[in-house]
């Protein structure tokens, strides 16, 4: 623990080899989105010429530190801002980057986390003539001030707000009541009425893969049509969104990182939910309900009956992640920021981008 920590950009080594060392670093505190089913899975199906290189951590001889690093091509902001960028975890391309990675970081042990943030900055403040940039997206925590100063970088960062249940604040029955509002409880009740009227209420996990494949292009239909109907651009947008999670579910369903969920009242479907469970922690990444009629609100279900499912599993997190909305205000016991970040160099063109934009909040 004693030796500093060097990161230096490779070449990738054979995947098999790769698999090895990282899962190596692996605990149980590493989140979904940077465990090697994610990462692994991001590999297998990014074509070899668009891959990452590899971000090495070393202490002395040892392995103590991994991430991904990709590198897009110089773009302008504006018309004006020039940037040379490398994302971290990310290929730098949107139609590769469309899977929305959040609760991103560097694998390390926990212990580590601060010595591999600091060895992180180091590292990137010695690439002033390769790189301008350093994307650190979906982060769960802010990069100190302190951190960047002493290094001569600067920061943009944008604060997302994103959901957790605590689940040991439910009841032992595994319901919501002690944390609804009185009106939200009203509410609750009254939805499941509305369903319960249609048909017995039940929710069901997906038993086989062939099962899963088969629920999560259910899923798709009733995402894309809910957000089509509010003139939206929805997940799968981009094909390469749905080429990954298909393959992802086909890696690791079996070992039960991936869950998909169906809700019906009846014969009738509500909707569906395809989350990843890592530990002791759901993590509901994407959804499709039956919302055509908005007044019947199958998403609060939906949620309502999955917290309970993951209560029942012995989770101790129901995580909704980043993105504000009413559903996610009402049932969450915590709101934390997740942070989008850009690590910059100390250029003048940077000063002057963030000058301007706080003249352009001031105005509005």
């Amino acid at each position: 623990m004693g030796l500093e920590i060097v990161f230096r950009r490779e070449l990738l080594p054979p995947i098999d080899e790769l698999e090895h060392e990282w899962r190596s670093l692996e605990t149980e505190a590493t989140s979904f989105f940077v465990s090697w089913s994610w990462i692994g899975t991001m590999l297998d199906v990014i074509p070899a010429a668009k891959r990452p290189m590899l971000l090495h951590g070393r202490a002395g001889e040892e392995t103590v530190a991994l991430a991904l690093l990709g590198a897009a091509a110089t773009s302008r902001r504006h018309g004006l801002i020039r940037s040379r960028s490398l994302y971290l975890n990310e290929t730098g391309e949107p139609q590769f980057d469309a899977m929305m990675i959040e609760h991103n970081g560097i694998l390390t042990m926990p212990e580590r986390g601060p010595a591999a943030l600091a060895a992180l900055l180091a590292w990137f403040a010695e690439q002033r003539r390769g790189a301008d940039e350093l994307h650190l997206r979906g982060w769960s925590c802010r990069i100190p001030d302190i951190a960047l100063a002493n290094r001569g970088l600067l920061l943009s960062a944008t604060a997302v707000p994103s959901y957790i249940v605590e689940l040991d604040q439910l009841t032992a029955a595994g319901e919501l009541d002690p944390i609804l509002s009185a009106n939200a409880r009203r509410q609750m009740r009254r939805t499941f009425r509305h369903f319960a009227a249609q048909g017995v209420v039940q929710l069901r996990e997906a038993s086989s893969e062939d099962e899963a494949q088969h629920w999560f292009t259910a899923l798709k239909s009733l995402h894309c049509a809910s957000w089509e109907r509010r003139g939206r651009m929805h997940s799968f947008s981009r094909p390469f969104f749905e080429h990954f999670h298909r393959r992802l579910i086909e890696r690791c369903f079996e070992k039960g990182e991936t869950q998909l969920i169906e809700a019906k009242a009846g014969e009738r479907v509500i909707g569906y939910l395809y989350n990843f469970r890592r530990g002791r922690r759901i993590y509901a990444y994407q959804s499709g309900f039956d919302d055509a009629d908005a007044r019947e609100r199958p998403g609060y279900l939906v949620h309502a009956l999955a917290i309970r499912h993951a209560f029942q599993c012995g989770m101790q997190i129901y995580d909704f992640m980043a993105g504000r909305n009413r559903l996610k205000e009402r049932f969450a016991t915590r709101c934390v920021p997740m942070m989008w970040q850009v690590v910059q160099q100390k250029r003048l063109r940077f000063r002057l981008e963030y000058l301007a934009q706080r003249l352009k909040r001031s105005v509005r």
